[in-house]
């Protein structure tokens, strides 16, 4: 069959494709560039990429990517030719007709800019800003094309269609890697909140499932740079301006769209089914929000909330049954779901928590500390709670013990609770440091849903926990763990003293706890349920993390 190949992408600074000699399949084949004639650079096909492996062109080295030694200068027209050095055999789709355009160098923007200023009447104004606008609107189009992935996997799909055949076998080429859109809030920070954990956690899951991650906040703001060095995608101004540019600019781009929490579900699934139609939608719920709402209205005995969290409950319900797959945290929450919608869309998919012990001996450490995000309501509840009711109970039986509550955006009013024997330390940068200073952590919670991510931390970092029953809901705690479990203000005491001054006993608890979390929270498990949701066989999903032995991973002891 002699030379086949494709040229994938050519511009005027670089020319992209693949190459095979049929007649001599080991060795890559040698190409030469001519532009209007004119050499302008040669190498050899010997590039890995995994699409040609997948196709059977050999090892997969048989791409190219040959920037030219000089940018063919801009304003001009070229015909571009890859050909086999070996006898100037035309690579398959040569030549290319090219129109080179200018480069945006200084003189080119201070010309642009002396037109702009040489407006004088309303219709040159208009015309102006047209042309402005026009071209913004191009270019962020093209921006985000390129930042979702969606630009380069339509290169690639292109040498298929210029070469039907696929491959040496005769069997069609392989479709690239499938996207998946991620849509939360904000951008993740693993040091505010366990949602942060655990959306990045997910997403990092996809990532080894296979999938290619964008992200698209709701709040376009911030820095990305912590996300996208795990390789996802992020969708931020001024490039993109909301979540619903993200979807209509990519429509159709996407496989799998994960909606994380209510607010995105409320506002997005419908813009989802309309712009991303191929798309598999996953509702994320972090936790059931109308019943959080509901146990906080119980405790505070509000009507008004009671109402208002029945309505909340209904609204939850109505968007995850439009959804194609659900996802809770917690098996408490699953078995909820289970009496009002179908069973096989619910899935329980716990985050990655990676046990991280700290290393202070016991006699090195001191206190009780409780560690949460305090924009949260039930945590500054909670927080409340101990220093006003529980710690009391404690200085009854040991008045040596401290307290210390640290965490992000702690209000004032917590502040003025600091006593000598109550440390109010507010956000810290590293959470461990906290883990590994104190004897025991405490999650007094009297109301809330969903699992702890407070709790887990703790157990991750050997820091024994003691909790309420809300705080523990969802864990399958053995019986050493299962006996930290507290109601009362007195029987919560009970227990930080006995873990406080007991050696031995503090020692078995933390034992248990990071056994606990190596056990239920690996990655492996967050795979198999995601890959669960996601619609895919085991077998695929084992595939999929064979795959990507190399994705990066983050491990985080946070709040």
């Amino acid at each position: 069959m002699g030379l086949r190949g494709s040229i994938d992408m050519v511009s005027g600074a670089l020319v992209e494709g693949w190459a095979w000699d049929d007649d001599q399949p080991e060795a890559p084949v040698s190409i030469i560039v001519l532009a209007n004639g004119a050499v302008v650079g040669r190498c050899l096909a010997n590039r890995f990429r995994r699409d040609l492996l997948d196709a059977g062109i050999g090892d997969g080295r048989r791409a190219f990517s040959l920037p030219f030694r000089k940018r063919l200068p801009g304003g001009e027209r070229y015909t571009v030719e890859v050909r086999r050095e070996e006898d100037g055999a035309l690579l398959p789709g040569s030549p290319k007709v090219i129109e080179t355009p200018l480069s945006f160098d200084q003189a080119v923007a201070d010309e642009l800019a002396r037109i702009l200023a040489a407006a004088e009447t309303d219709e040159d104004f208009e015309r102006r800003m047209a042309f402005l606008l026009d071209r913004a609107e191009k270019l962020k189009s093209d921006y985000s094309r390129k930042r979702s992935g969606l630009a380069e996997r339509e290169k690639r799909q292109r040498w298929q269609s210029q070469d039907p055949a696929g491959s040496p076998n005769g069997h069609p080429a392989p479709e690239t890697r499938p996207s998946a859109l991620v849509i939360d809030d904000r951008l993740p920070d693993l040091a505010r909140d366990a949602g942060s954990k655990a959306i990045v956690s997910h997403m990092q899951s996809l990532q080894r499932l296979g999938f290619d991650v964008s992200f698209a906040p709701a709040d376009m703001r911030g820095d990305a740079g912590a996300l996208e060095a795990l390789g996802v995608t992020c969708h931020l101004k001024p490039w993109v301006n909301s979540v619903e540019e993200a979807l209509e600019r990519q429509r159709g781009a996407y496989r799998l769209v994960y909606l994380h929490r209510f607010s995105n579900a409320s506002c997005y699934l419908a813009l989802v089914r309309k712009f991303q139609p191929r798309a598999r939608v996953i509702y994320s719920l972090a936790d059931l929000h109308g019943l959080r709402l509901a146990r906080e209205a119980a405790a505070e005995q509000r009507d008004d909330l009671a109402r208002h969290s029945e309505w909340l409950q209904q609204q939850e319900l109505w968007f995850a049954a439009q959804a194609d797959a659900i996802l809770t945290h917690s098996p408490v929450e699953r078995e909820i779901l289970q009496r009002r919608l179908p069973p096989r869309k619910i899935f329980v998919a716990p985050w990655h928590v990676a046990p991280n012990p700290a290393g202070a001996r016991f006699a090195q450490r001191n206190g009780v500390g409780f560690l949460a995000h305090f924009a949260h309501r039930p945590n500054l509840d909670a927080a409340q709670s101990l220093v006003k009711s529980i710690m009391p109970e404690v200085w009854r039986r040991d008045p040596s013990i401290p307290c210390f509550l640290a965490g992000s955006e702690m209000p004032e009013s917590l502040h003025r609770l600091a006593s000598e024997r109550v440390r109010i330390l507010g956000a810290v940068a590293d959470l461990g440091e906290i883990f590994n200073s104190v004897r025991l952590t405490v999650a007094p919670l009297a109301y809330g849903a969903g699992l702890k991510g407070k709790v887990l931390d703790s157990l991750a970092a050997g820091a024994p926990c003691v909790y309420t029953p809300v705080a523990a809901e969802g864990f399958a705690f053995p019986r050493i763990l299962a006996d930290q479990i507290r109601a009362t203000p007195a029987e919560i005491a009970e227990a930080v003293v006995a873990l406080h001054n007991d050696e031995a006993l503090n020692g078995q608890v933390r034992e248990a706890g990071i056994d606990f979390v190596r056990t239920s929270f690996s990655e492996s498990q967050v795979d198999a349920a995601l890959g669960e949701a996601a619609g895919l066989p085991g077998k695929s999903r084992e595939a999929a993390r064979a795959e990507a032995p190399d994705m990066a991973r983050s491990d985080t002891n946070g709040a």
